[in-house]
């Protein structure tokens, strides 16, 4: 199975220090350092620390005959609130749904030092996690680092899982799906602003082109990142089950922003749906990505809620 791209990343550390490194995104064949296993407590919410950052875990009481994993990734945080605190908010929220279904849940906790989780306006999805982008370790491998320790612990065989991210985590989750399609089981997103475009003609992250650019972080250290998507895999996403679900109310006016057809959050995840339809049918495939507009909702995490979990439910 080939990587989605290959990111070739220098750290210029302000003390001189130059640290290389070749990171295969898709296949995670990073050598990563050993970690203990998390702290699972069945129904209740853990709040566990990988030297990656913080993570929050649910176990339910009853697990389903399949073991099934839900991964949720947060919005952008509040000005009030840390990434800890917003995860924790998801994982609240999302913890009696998980018990409901007998699913494991993992929250991670973008930090704003380590994956950008505020920083941005035109190239926000350039500048953290929403990308896939990490300072120390790329936002999709920690994800699936945190997923190994939480079914090792378990004991559990690893499997596709599902998927679901709001605003800012409903970028990841695009972004995620066109990387590592072959790890998702099924996928929601809810209310994203940008989308990976089925074009080659617009650069990673809004799209399948090449892209060279520099990243820097708040501790001054800078990436300087080369990636080459694997086109395949956007035709591979397109067989996996996923619904763009935004409210109709999401009105509010967004920023031109690379390969992204429309103004509004509404007509910009319409038309990244027709895209992966007419590039599925271009490839004579049937494409498993749907549009749902909710009537009387706007950009509101719980007011979208119940209709992503119907969404993941859904046969």
């Amino acid at each position: 199975m080939r990587a989605p791209f290959q990111i070739i990343q220098s750290h210029l550390r302000t003390f001189g220090l130059i640290f290389s490194f070749i990171l295969i995104v898709g296949g995670c064949q990073t050598t990563l350092p050993e970690q203990s296993f998390p702290s699972l407590t069945p129904g209740q919410i853990t709040e566990n620390q990988d030297i990656y950052g913080t993570y929050f875990l649910y176990t339910p009481t009853a697990p389903s005959d399949l073991p099934q994993s839900l991964v949720v990734i947060h919005g952008t945080p509040a000005k009030d609130l840390t990434a800890g605190e917003t995860a924790l908010y998801y994982a609240e929220h999302w913890a009696p749904f998980a018990e409901e279904q007998g699913w494991l849940l993992l929250v991670p906790a973008f930090n704003q030092a380590d994956f950008s989780s505020r920083k941005g306006e035109i190239t926000d999805a350039l500048t953290g996690y929403r990308g896939l982008f990490g300072r120390e370790i790329g936002a999709d491998e920690w994800v699936v680092r945190l997923l190994g320790l939480g079914w090792a612990e378990l004991g559990w065989e690893e499997s596709p899982f599902l998927l679901y991210g709001h605003s800012a985590g409903g970028q990841y989750v695009s972004r995620f799906l066109v990387s590592h399609p072959e790890l998702v089981q099924t996928a929601v997103i809810s209310a994203a602003v940008t989308y990976p475009q089925p074009d080659p003609a617009v650069a990673w992250p809004y799209g399948m082109g090449a892209l060279s650019s520099e990243i820097e972080w708040e501790d001054g250290t800078k990436d300087q990142v080369e990636i080459t998507p694997d086109q395949k895999k956007w035709l591979d996403a397109t067989q996996v089950p996923v619904k763009v679900i935004v409210g109709l109310d999401d009105l509010e006016p967004q920023l031109s922003r690379p390969g992204q057809e429309g103004n509004v959050r509404l007509t910009i995840g319409q038309n990244w749906v027709k895209s992966m339809g007419e590039f599925s049918a271009e490839n004579n495939l049937e494409s498993q990505i749907v549009f749902e507009a909710i009537p009387g909702k706007g950009h509101s995490m719980l007011g979208l809620l119940p209709f992503c979990q119907d969404a993941l439910i859904q046969e």
